[in-house]
């Protein structure tokens, strides 16, 4: 085989370095982002019609590292290379809240006809199941431990009615809840002995400072002005 001399060898790795970069554009390109619902340092994306959540800090996903997020925008790094996205595409019909710039979410129910969807307490995401017949928010013990609730030093004891029968919970207010784009702040809330709720449920103490709505199947929680 000739061998190639030191300047056509020079040409020759420019080109072939020049082809794979390229490709890698091509590829990068012909992915097609979509974010579908934005968080506090979360967001939704689907990516070339699969749906993912990023977290920022969290390992890698498609390609997709997400650098931070509110309820406005998302910054995100893929393959190298980072964006600003804005909120696009078609509302998330399940476990996810469409967040418009007014505030306003929309939950679908799942097929079971609950209510779930993202958001934070004090900060920390879970899941919430919307339910308009509890008169406080509610959550178990290993929630509470998850969002970095003492609830035994900071909570108060209270007795509690429910389906299983009569239980001493603590009652306590948390820092916030957010859903969506929606903050409340100093939110009172109860957290139960055992491991039932198994999502945190999300009553009255959150629902009766928003604008609740329901049209067709779907409910509707939006922000009140200030």
């Amino acid at each position: 085989m000739a061998m190639l001399k030191p300047a056509y060898l020079l040409l020759f790795l420019v080109i072939l370095s020049g082809s794979i970069l390229a490709g890698m554009s091509t590829s990068q390109a012909a992915d097609r982002i979509i974010v579908q619902a934005l968080f506090n340092n979360m967001a939704v994306v689907n990516i070339n019609g699969k749906r993912i959540t990023l977290i920022k800090g969290k390992p890698v996903q498609q390609g997709l590292r997400l650098l931070g997020a509110n309820s406005r925008e998302a910054v995100i790094e893929h393959h190298g290379q980072v964006r600003t996205y804005k909120m696009s595409g078609q509302p998330v019909r399940s476990r996810y809240p469409d967040v418009a710039k007014t505030a306003e979410i929309k939950i679908w129910p799942d097929k079971n006809g609950l209510y779930i969807t993202s958001g934070l307490v004090n900060g920390v995401t879970t899941e919430f199941l919307v339910d308009t017949g509890a008169s406080v928010i509610a959550m178990n013990e290993e929630h509470a431990r998850n969002f970095g609730i003492d609830y035994k030093k900071t909570g108060k004891p209270i007795d509690v009615e429910t389906a299983s029968g009569k239980l001493t919970g603590s009652v306590l207010k948390l820092n916030s809840i957010q859903v969506g784009g929606i903050v409340i702040n100093n939110v009172m809330a109860v957290v139960l002995p055992g491991k039932h709720p198994t999502r945190v449920l999300l009553g009255a103490t959150f629902l009766s400072k928003v604008d609740l709505q329901r049209k067709d199947t779907v409910i509707l929680l939006k922000a009140r002005p200030y």
